[in-house]
């Protein structure tokens, strides 16, 4: 311990000071509600009970946007708002895990789902993908990220516009078969444009980590709002299609997930709405549990044999309508329980 003078020659011991060390970020909830309702969207379009659910629910053939179309963008953009939060983000050795182990599981689900030997990234190598890449974006100066997210989705626009943007022929199945896999909207012609989804949710975090109150919602809600327009402007050019991950696409799907972050923050982290979305959020807090249970027992287990026998017997009593709508909620229901169970105990479940 070191001494200090005091006035007139005395000495007197030196009191170290030490500084507390600095509070954990406060929990944004309306981040994890955002995360739980693209749970639920994703199980309602994956486990329709059968095609008479509405049209919003099944995926636009080809151009065009539906509500089931801004599930997964939404979800990934919710990738993107951790990542600032996120100590692992500035470590490369875990990011780098992180990307082994979701490929790997993501594997596991496709071979589960389709049988061994399958080829195929699933949604789970397509956010591996598409994390890795946004992670590559955030290793440039900060001043200079935009500009390279800009060049990605002008590239892209040039690419189809150039390479053609049909069903039966485009710059993206050209590449997908080039490499041997089959074309799909969680191919690898997708990562770079859903890299940029991700970088979006990054923006919409650090708006979060550095703004406060009125400030924070004007900031997503003009950015929202300018990426929805930017994107239906593009439109015409390059159209709005989740197969190809279009660059429309990006900016009108992390558009409106913005706008809808923007919405859920004010309600549930400024206004203190929370009670009634805790279920929602208990999904939200264990989403690849969510994913990995709808895939592997609703999808895998279920839905060959079980999932049309329990169709045909709601749907001669209900009607075909309910019955589509029956059994996603029997899978929201179960898949809830299961997540609320792990959130009471609180048990978070990453990978």
């Amino acid at each position: 311990m070191g001494r200090v003078s005091r006035p007139g020659g005395a000495v007197a011991p030196a009191i170290a000071v030490r500084s507390a060390p600095p509070a954990p970020p406060r929990r944004l909830h309306g981040v994890d509600v955002l995360r739980g309702l693209a749970v639920v969207g994703m199980l309602v379009v994956d486990n329709r009970g059968n095609g008479s659910i509405a049209a919003q629910w099944h995926h636009a053939a080809w151009d065009g946007l539906h509500v089931a179309d801004v599930v997964f963008p939404a979800f990934l953009l919710v990738v993107g708002v951790s990542m600032p939060f996120s100590r692992r983000a500035d470590r490369p050795r875990a990011v780098l895990l992180r990307v082994l182990r979701l490929a790997v599981l993501g594997f596991l689900v496709v071979t589960a789902k389709y049988g061994p030997g399958t080829v195929g990234a699933g949604v789970l190598g397509h956010i591996a993908g598409a994390y890795l890449l946004c992670w590559a974006l955030l290793r440039l100066p900060r001043p200079v990220q935009p500009l390279a997210a800009a060049g990605v989705l002008t590239g892209l626009t040039v690419l189809t516009v150039l390479g053609g943007a049909g069903p039966e022929h485009s710059w993206a199945r050209t590449l997908d078969e080039a490499i041997g896999l089959s074309f799909s909207a969680e191919a690898p012609h997708a990562f770079l444009g859903s890299a940029v989804t991700v970088y979006l949710g990054v923006l919409a975090g650090r708006a979060l980590q550095s703004g406060t109150g009125r400030a924070v919602l004007l900031r997503l809600g003009g950015g929202g709002a300018l990426l929805v327009v930017a994107g239906l402007a593009l439109a015409p050019l390059v159209p709005v299609n989740k197969r190809l991950w279009s660059p429309s696409f990006v900016l009108v799907t992390g558009g409106l997930a913005v706008l809808a972050l923007a919405t859920l923050h004010w309600l549930v982290d400024q206004r203190g709405f929370r009670r009634p979305l805790r279920p929602v959020e208990a999904l939200g807090l264990n989403a690849i549990v969510a994913f990995v249970l709808s895939e592997v027992v609703f999808r895998a287990v279920l839905s060959g044999t079980v999932q049309p026998q329990v169709d045909r017997w709601v749907g001669a009593v209900a009607g075909a309508t309910f019955s589509a709508w029956a059994y996603p909620a029997a899978s929201v229901a179960v898949i809830w329980a299961v997540c609320a169970g792990l959130a009471r105990r609180g048990v978070v479940v990453r990978v």
